[in-house]
């Protein structure tokens, strides 16, 4: 697997180009979870905030620009109120990338403790509801934050005034589902916790940003969720550079832990 270079500003402003070439309407997760009136050709757009909020706005603003609504989800530590209000006016979606079962070592209540306080909190400091929320992948984590859902004691998403999860409410095997974790589209052992979704063989799997776009002028999918983490795609050759130089390190151990997980099943 080549793992791809062209995670650009200008390659994403590209990627939306060829969105809006191949027909397609994008629609962030909360209006795809009302789903009153979907179009019939659709791409939900997903930011999950991890670092470097203010690459967010950037792409926030690249993305008002062509006309194009999505959704923001801001860990704690990267959630700043000024910020997300910019979101809110550009018609931007903002919503809590949670952790919650992570931090609480997968103590179901005191997870739930934390979410509310934490979901609290946002809808606080933010102007627009916060209605759908999306779990933070951590593989250095025995457990999966997904979990302080689908346990048969957790509560549902209506006790927290939610639409739901943007993994777990999603129907994946109508929805193609694309992200850059690991600096490529392609599935494989880089998406760990971001794994392809769905029941069925996905058909397609782009490996680089330009092979994304060109899926989409093709109108190969008719309904798609594109995942692009924002301190992932560079403006200049220091951040480009420096993002290479992080993804790099992160791949390093996503593979080796990859290959403790194979020796571990053939033992």
């Amino acid at each position: 697997m080549v793992v791809s270079d062209d995670f650009t500003t200008d390659a994403y402003a590209d990627l939306l180009a060829a969105i809006e070439a191949g027909g397609y309407e994008c629609c962030t997760v909360r209006e795809y979870l009302a789903g009153d009136a979907l179009p019939e050709r659709f791409v939900v757009l997903r930011h999950d905030v991890d670092r470097m909020a203010s690459r967010a706005l950037r792409m926030a603003e690249l993305e008002a620009d062509h006309g194009v609504r999505s959704t923001y989800y801001y860990r704690t530590s990267t959630f700043e109120p000024d910020r997300t209000r910019v979101l809110a006016d550009l018609g931007h979606e903002v919503g809590y990338h949670y952790e919650d079962y992570v931090r609480a070592k997968g103590d179901l209540q005191a997870a739930h403790e934390r979410f509310a306080t934490n979901l609290q909190q946002f809808r606080r400091a933010h102007p627009a509801p916060i209605e759908t929320v999306c779990m933070h992948g951590n593989p250095l984590s025995p457990h999966d934050n997904r979990e302080m859902w689908t346990d048969p004691a957790a509560p549902d998403f209506d006790a927290y005034d939610l639409l739901g999860e943007a993994y777990l409410s999603m129907s994946f095997d109508d929805v193609a589902y694309f992200s850059d974790t690991g600096r490529t589209w392609q599935d494989g052992a880089l998406k760990i916790k971001d794994h392809t979704m769905g029941e069925g063989e996905k058909q397609v799997n782009p490996d680089t940003t330009a092979e994304l776009a060109a899926l989409f002028r093709e109108g190969a999918v008719d309904h798609a969720c594109v995942v692009a983490h924002p301190e992932r795609w560079a403006d200049s050759l220091p951040e480009l550079l420096l993002a290479r130089s992080t993804d790099g390190a992160v791949n390093v151990v996503k593979r080796g832990m990859a290959l403790l997980d194979y020796g571990a099943a053939e033992s």
